[in-house]
C-alpha cells in the first residue's frame, strides 16, 4: 500500500472510531480534555446499562446462575487486564482509581518518617501525596530534555531508599519517562519501584515484565473506560511484604471467634463490593482497543502530537513552558503571552469555540512553582481527535489574539 492509500484507510479507520463517541458526534464539543478522562464508546455504555437491566448480581459471593455469570464476566477482565500488561493473573487487582491503586502501596508497605521514598517533581498529587504523609521524601530533578535525571537519581539512591514511585508519562508535560532504566536503578539499589500509568495506559504498549516494575497503577476512565475502577499490577514475590490497607467482606478464607484466615493474591486487597458495572465496562473498553489496535493508537496520536507541534512552532501568541521530550504522549500545557487569566481564556474557547480544555495546575503544583508559573492551560488527545479539532483550536487562538497579546 503507498503513502497516500494509506493515509486515505486511516482517515477512514480514525472517522468510524469518531462516530462511536455520542459526544462527537452530537458535535458538543472540541474535545481537547483527555488527560482529565477519556471519552468512552458507546459499547462501554451499553455493557454497563446491561449489567443493570439483564445480569445484576454480586460477584464471588452466591452460586445462582446469574451470579455465576457475572462473577465469570468479572474475572474475564482481570484476565485481559493480565495479557495486557504481560503479568500473571495473580498479580492484578481491582481498585477505584490509580490514587486508590497508589494508596494501596503507600498504607500496606511497612514505612517509617525516616525511610526514604524518591519521586519525580513530575509526579501528579497522587503519587506525592500518600508518601508525604508516610516518609521522608526526596525528589529527583529532570534534564533539560524534560526526562528523569538518572544521574541524580542514582546519586539519591546511594542513601538507602525504600521504594522510587514516579510517573510513565506526564500529565503536564506529556513527556514518557525511562521507566525501564528507574526500575533498573532502582533494583540494584535495594529499592523497589511503582510506576504510575495512568497516563501512558491505552496510548501505548505497556509490559510490566520488560519495565521490571514491582508495581504499576492506572485508571480505566483514562483509557476509554468508566469512572470509578482502577487496577493495580503488584509482583508475585512483592505481594507478601504488603500488609493489609482495608478489611471487609470477600478477602478472608475462614473467621472465627479468635482466629482469621485471609485470601492470598488479589483477594486480599478487594475487600467488599467492587464496582461491577465498572470493571465490565472496563472490560468492554479493553476489547475496544483491542480490536482498534494499540499500534494504530499509538501512531495516531504520534501524528496528532507532530501535527500540533508544527502549529505551536507558527503561533506566537502563546508560550510553552515545559520541554516537549522525543518520546511522548499528545498532551501540551502553554500559557499566553499576555497577562489575561487563563481561566478567562478557557471560559472563552468553552462558550464561543465549544473546545474543552484544562486549566490550573493539573494537580501538579510542586512543578509549576519551581518554574514560577501560575499554572496553565493543557490541551490533550486521543485516537478520537483528528487533525480538524487542532485546526480549529489554533483558529480560535488566533482570534483570540488581542486577548492574548
Amino acid at each position: 500500500m503507498d503513502t497516500l492509500e494509506e493515509e486515505v484507510s486511516q482517515v477512514d479507520i480514525q472517522a468510524q472510531i469518531r462516530a462511536d463517541f455520542s459526544m462527537l458526534e452530537s458535535g458538543q464539543a472540541i474535545y481537547l480534555d483527555s488527560s482529565s478522562t477519556s471519552l468512552k464508546p458507546v459499547h462501554v455504555a451499553r455493557a454497563i446499562s446491561d449489567v443493570h437491566s439483564q445480569h445484576c448480581s454480586n460477584v464471588g459471593r452466591s452460586n445462582h446462575r446469574i451470579a455465576e455469570y457475572i462473577t465469570s464476566e468479572f474475572e474475564e477482565v482481570r484476565t485481559k487486564v493480565a495479557l495486557i500488561l504481560n503479568c500473571y493473573v495473580d498479580e492484578v487487582a481491582f481498585s477505584f482509581n490509580c490514587t486508590d491503586s497508589i494508596n494501596t502501596v503507600a498504607n500496606s508497605i511497612s514505612l517509617t518518617e525516616s525511610d526514604q521514598v524518591i519521586v519525580s517533581e513530575l509526579e501528579h498529587h497522587s503519587n506525592l501525596l500518600p508518601w508525604l504523609n508516610r516518609a521522608k521524601v526526596k525528589t529527583v530533578r529532570t534534564l533539560e530534555s524534560g526526562t528523569v535525571d538518572l544521574d541524580h537519581l542514582e546519586e539519591l539512591l546511594k542513601t538507602p531508599t525504600k521504594l522510587v514511585s514516579v510517573t510513565h508519562a506526564s500529565n503536564v508535560t506529556g513527556n514518557i519517562q525511562p521507566v525501564e532504566e528507574i526500575c533498573r536503578l532502582a533494583q540494584q539499589y535495594g529499592a523497589m519501584s511503582l510506576i504510575d500509568g495512568a497516563q501512558a495506559m491505552g496510548h501505548f504498549l505497556v509490559d510490566v515484565k520488560a519495565i521490571d516494575c514491582d508495581f504499576y497503577a492506572f485508571s480505566a476512565h483514562k483509557m476509554m473506560g468508566p469512572s470509578g475502577v482502577g487496577v493495580l499490577y503488584m509482583k508475585r514475590d512483592k505481594q507478601d511484604l504488603l500488609g493489609f490497607s482495608r478489611y471487609g467482606g470477600g478477602m478472608v478464607n475462614m473467621v472465627t471467634s479468635d482466629a482469621v484466615s485471609y485470601h492470598s493474591g488479589p483477594a486480599k486487597f478487594e475487600a467488599g463490593t467492587p464496582n461491577i458495572e465498572g470493571v465490565i465496562g472496563f472490560g468492554v473498553a479493553l476489547d475496544y482497543i483491542a480490536n482498534i489496535g494499540i499500534d494504530f493508537i499509538h501512531k495516531h496520536n504520534q501524528a496528532m502530537a507532530d501535527y500540533f507541534i508544527n502549529h505551536k512552532n507558527s503561533d506566537r501568541n502563546i508560550i510553552y513552558p515545559f520541554p516537549l521530550a522525543l518520546k511522548r504522549i499528545p498532551v501540551f500545557t502553554f500559557r499566553p503571552t499576555g497577562k489575561i487569566d487563563i481561566n478567562y481564556i478557557s471560559r472563552i474557547l468553552s462558550d464561543r469555540y465549544k473546545i474543552a480544555v484544562s486549566t490550573g495546575f493539573q494537580c501538579n503544583q510542586p512543578l509549576y512553582r519551581r518554574k514560577m508559573i501560575d499554572g496553565g492551560i493543557r490541551v490533550s488527545l486521543h485516537v478520537y481527535n483528528n487533525r480538524s479539532d487542532i485546526d480549529r483550536f489554533f483558529q480560535a487562538i488566533e482570534e483570540l489574539e488581542i486577548f492574548l497579546a
